[in-house]
């Protein structure tokens, strides 16, 4: 993770990832920066080291044998690894969203497909 001027985070109060702005950091803690959401302004203290700890845990290989088989009248929770037999791809769940017509989607962040949103919870008709 580059400790530039800016990079891409989550804004609580935008409700999605923006790009933010290094605003300064804390004295007595020089893993903690302040950043500023550049669409909202809203500040958010971050702390660099644990993100980077968290997107290195993410990044690790995913074990097949554990991943549930996708099947979009299943719902899934965020951190469950999940095996698309059509694309032949193991990813596992990183948040939730709902569509613009109301159903539930997760998104999934695929090995060889990279990030991807899949429904969940649909009702066979």
């Amino acid at each position: 993770m580059a400790r530039g001027k800016h990079l891409s985070h989550f804004c609580a109060h935008c409700d999605k990832v923006t790009k933010m702005e290094k605003i300064g950091s804390v004295e007595n803690q020089p893993e903690k920066t302040w950043y500023r959401c550049t669409r909202c302004r809203h500040a958010s203290l971050l702390d660099l080291d644990a993100m980077k700890r968290s997107q290195e845990e993410a990044a690790k290989k995913i074990d097949k044998s554990s991943a549930a088989i996708y099947n979009p009248e299943n719902t899934y929770q965020i951190g469950d690894a999940i095996f698309h037999t059509e694309w032949d791809d193991i990813g596992k769940i990183v948040s939730k969203e709902l569509t613009s017509g109301g159903d539930k989607a997760i998104v999934v962040s695929f090995e060889k497909l990279g990030e991807k949103r899949l429904l969940e919870g649909i009702a066979e008709n």
